[in-house]
């Protein structure tokens, strides 16, 4: 009896032998293969509509390098690094197992100019964000007046009213409107001339652009001070004869 049990504890030895090395064995092939070369990063492909920020430059703040394992690779950390640009508004970093980092970047948009009281100008997104100081207003933007203007990636507070109006800006208003400024009573447009337009406050702009470019088509500007379009199905102007 002595005999077969020492027979029977030595299989169950034998056996649990024989399993321990089997994962070891397996787990040291596995984490072999995630350092072989097999598994090594060999493409790094960006993906989303072009924008500002070109391909090149993603791929160079991503720093994600070939040749490295995909398996260290922290895609939350790459997330951020491309995120932390001011043009880029999103990004999805996938694994494309066995050798391929994708990165889809959703760029932001330049809506506006914006100048400061200090005069200081940069380019703003439509929610606001700061996307670049700029020197010169881009042509065929709509400029809008704020107080201050952050560091890029920094988002403008209090430009709601005026990123919506400057959305409904038709492009033959836009050789019209000087800049759109904050007021009491929501938007003003500053006009050529020196006219200004009063925009008052709405959820969209669309009738008052549409009042005012009805108007500027019979008025002579020189005449005027300022034109009224906040109740936009009734305009009011406020003339200067001594102008005329």
């Amino acid at each position: 009896m002595s005999g077969e049990t020492v027979t029977e504890e030595g299989s169950r030895s034998l056996w649990w032998a024989w399993t321990l090395l089997f994962f070891v064995v397996v787990g040291a092939g596995g984490f072999a293969a995630t350092r072989s070369g097999f598994l090594d990063i060999d493409r790094v492909e960006v993906v989303g509509v072009a924008g500002h920020l070109s391909n090149a430059r993603i791929l160079e703040v991503a720093a994600v390098r070939l040749g490295e394992p995909m398996i260290t690779v922290d895609t939350d950390a790459v997330d951020r690094r491309v995120t932390a640009e001011p043009w880029v508004e999103a990004v999805e970093v996938v694994r494309e197992w066995p050798d391929s980092i994708r990165m889809s970047v959703l760029q932001r948009t330049a809506v506006v100019n914006a100048v400061d009281l200090t005069g200081r100008r940069a380019l703003l997104d439509g929610s606001g964000t700061v996307l670049d100081a700029v020197v010169e207003p881009r042509v065929g933007l709509t400029t809008v007046r704020v107080d201050t203007l952050g560091q890029p990636g920094t988002i403008v507070p209090g430009v709601d009213l005026l990123l919506r109006a400057a959305a409904d800006v038709t492009p033959d208003l836009g050789s019209w409107i000087e800049a759109l400024v904050p007021t009491g009573d929501g938007v003003r447009a500053e006009l050529v001339g020196g006219v200004d337009a009063e925009l008052g406050v709405g959820e969209d702009y669309r009738d008052e652009m549409r009042s005012l470019a009805t108007v500027l088509t019979w008025v002579v500007l020189a005449c005027l001070v300022t034109i009224d379009v906040s109740i936009h199905h009734n305009p009011v102007l406020v003339r200067d004869e001594a102008r005329c």
